[in-house]
């Protein structure tokens, strides 16, 4: 059964069972209200006898009979008893009495007024005798079945109407739920042009959709990304491979000679590093973009540049590598191997498209660590850091550094801010005080 089903069941039975409980109880107060004005009514047309007789005649035993015949009407009947025994009966009931039982006349006169189930009754005391007036309640009961029949019939009246209206009203209120399922099954299929549209409902509903609205367009996203990245890395697996693969069926079929067979060693042991170094770099990223937590340290950065400094001396034999410390100290909560990554790839990438005798400063201010360069500059800035990205293709490279670093700067906390000229260099910030 759909939700649809259910809210409309749940709707339909709420109304009839309400309609049927406030039925039940407006009849329970008419009735007693039908009721007691039977008895005051009773009460009303024995009361003013009793009193005539009262004055008029001095011996109740002569007057009771005689007042048993008088109150008598259409509506009431009288039995008349004495110390216990039934000795008159006038009015509707003549010839009925054998149904009545002797316990239920009892009880009559043991409760002296009330309803019983088929009359309502009142005792009055006369002398030696006690008078009970019966009343017909079947008046009452025509009232009853009225007012059930009037409640049935609302119900089968208004029902129709209300569940249509119910319906109606379910039908908008779920809406969002339906169109959340052929988005769903849309994007099951595979179909990821799907636009979500909001409908700015301000309740929970709204809300949901807002939510899943934006699930779905990260899901896209990481879909597409995925396509990308296996696109990518099929293509920049497949020329090594396929060149250590041509270069092993050459050498096992003895095609080279000693000194050609070591340059193609050689530049097979290249491939491979090619395809270790592009693994471990998307290794490194598929880490960085899991949930796993960095492991944060306390990081002093004058430290970090005279690690750095040591590691990349070489490049101050045909680089002006200069490595600026500062005046005082300071420290970053950062995880030091990642953050060490990120200013590797910085410096390497400055190494890499810069020429000799090209400068490379390594410093820190204003909040930020620089990596700047006078190489060759970029034409196209705003796409560095994007996946795969190279825009410099005759230079050996992934087109992953940057991406990692700009990764590491978001799991950090922190900005990554690039400014390049083509033919004049790159400047490149990663900003650890994000108020400035």
């Amino acid at each position: 059964m759909s939700v649809r089903l259910k809210a409309l069941s749940l709707f339909i039975g709420l109304y009839v069972g309400s309609v049927a409980v406030l039925s039940f109880f407006s009849l329970l107060a008419i009735r007693s209200t039908l009721h007691q004005y039977v008895l005051n009514y009773m009460e009303y047309q024995v009361e003013p006898l009793v009193e005539f007789y009262q004055n008029y005649y001095k011996n109740p035993n002569h007057y009771a009979p005689m007042l048993a015949e008088e109150v008598i009407s259409r509506e009431i009947a009288s039995l008349l008893i004495k110390r216990g025994k039934l000795v008159g009966v006038e009015g509707f009931l003549e010839g009925e009495v054998p149904s009545l039982q002797e316990e239920e006349i009892k009880k009559m006169l043991s409760a002296r007024r009330g309803i019983g189930k088929e009359y309502a009754f009142m005792v009055k005391r006369v002398g030696d005798y006690q008078l009970v007036l019966l009343g017909k309640l079947e008046s009452i009961k025509k009232v009853e079945r009225r007012i059930l029949l009037f409640a049935g019939g609302l119900v089968l009246l208004v029902c129709l109407p209300v569940s249509l209206f119910a319906f109606f009203l379910i039908n908008r209120l779920l809406r969002p739920l339906s169109y959340l399922r052929e988005i769903s099954e849309s994007i099951s299929r595979g179909e990821l042009n799907v636009e979500i549209k909001r409908s700015g409902r301000k309740d929970e509903f709204g809300m949901l959709e807002e939510a899943y609205g934006n699930m779905v367009e990260e899901l896209k996203g990481i879909i597409l990304w995925q396509r990308e990245f296996i696109r990518n890395i099929t293509h920049a697996l497949k020329t090594p491979l396929t060149y250590i693969r041509g270069q092993a069926e050459l050498l096992q079929m003895g095609a080279y000679g000693e000194e050609k067979f070591k340059e193609v060693c050689h530049h097979i042991q290249l491939q491979s590093e090619k395809m270790e170094r592009l693994i471990s770099q998307l290794t490194t990223i598929m880490r960085l973009e899991s949930q796993m937590p960095l492991k944060v340290e306390r990081v002093s950065l004058n430290q970090l540049f005279a690690e750095l400094e040591e590691e990349y001396e070489f490049m101050k034999n045909d680089r002006k590598f200069l490595v600026e410390y500062l005046e005082e100290d300071q420290e970053l909560e950062v995880d030091k191997e990642y953050f060490k990554m990120a200013l590797r790839n910085l410096v390497e990438n400055a190494y890499k498209y810069t020429r000799k005798g090209d400068r490379i400063r390594l410093y820190s201010k204003e909040g930020c660590i620089w990596v700047e360069d006078t190489g060759i500059g970029m034409e196209h800035p705003e796409r560095a850091g994007e996946l795969f990205y190279r825009e410099a293709t005759h230079k050996e490279g992934s087109g992953l550094g940057l991406h990692i670093v700009k990764l590491i700067a978001q799991k950090s906390g922190m900005s990554l801010k690039i400014e390049s000229q083509k033919g004049v260099g790159t400047t490149v910030r990663l900003c650890y005080n994000l108020n400035l």
